[in-house]
């Protein structure tokens, strides 16, 4: 009502001033403070959504048991490129002088990537939650060492591929990065039953899962594989 009443005297006195009708330049005033506008925000068109071709394209599982890990203090940040026009693609993660990614192990047919949107306080906030599940076998003195050493501080970023074509899938971005949101180790009972750790990597970011183009840059000293 306040803002009603300033417009009204504003444009009585405009329009007293000029010698222009003050109804006219009320009628202008309100209808340029109060039209509903939407401040921040990109008009993307929205397109089409086909089947993905073959026979089975819903199927999980395939994940190669090659995880990259990308420290974050390996990172250069600075030289981080944005995201591709179709808003998944990352071409290339730059890395400092003498940094690699690091190759870690886990068993074929039980690691799990999975995402899911979620909330913030209203329509203007909120995210994308990305994990990556898998197991890690045994009980050895390298796999206690590194849980010992990184189960805690490991921050950065995870490149998981699919084995069938190679497609390689990147979490983690620029302030988001991944961490260890939980780790669970296990002694079978028996032969049939699991030895080793179960480990999850989560993100919270504000973009989705990406597509990662660029190029795997191997420790050429490491002999961990």
């Amino acid at each position: 009502m306040v803002m009603l009443f300033m417009v009204v005297l504003t444009g009585a006195t405009i329009g007293t001033a000029i010698g222009v009708n003050p109804i006219w330049v009320i009628g202008v005033l309100v209808t340029t403070a109060f039209a509903p506008r939407q401040l921040g925000i990109v008009a993307v068109s929205l397109m089409d959504l086909a089947r993905p071709a073959g026979n089975n394209p819903g199927a999980g599982g395939g994940v190669k048991s090659e995880i990259l890990l990308i420290p974050e203090d390996s990172i250069n940040w600075n030289a981080f490129p944005d995201r591709s026009a179709d808003g998944i693609t990352i071409t290339s993660i730059p890395l400092k002088t003498g940094k690699y990614m690091k190759r870690f192990y886990m068993t074929d047919d039980v690691i799990e990537p999975s995402q899911k949107k979620i909330k913030g306080g209203n329509v203007d906030s909120g995210g994308w939650e990305i994990s990556l599940k898998g197991f890690h076998p045994g009980w050895g003195d390298a796999v206690m060492s590194w849980i010992a050493l990184n189960g805690y501080s490991f921050k950065g970023c995870i490149i998981f591929r699919n084995c069938a074509d190679g497609k390689k899938y990147l979490i983690g971005e620029p302030c988001n990065v991944v961490h260890i949101d939980d780790i669970q180790s296990k002694w079978g009972s028996s032969v049939e039953k699991e030895r080793g750790h179960e480990i999850v990597f989560t993100s919270k970011q504000s973009k989705p899962l990406a597509v990662f183009t660029g190029a795997i840059v191997y420790d050429p000293t490491s002999a961990s594989w």
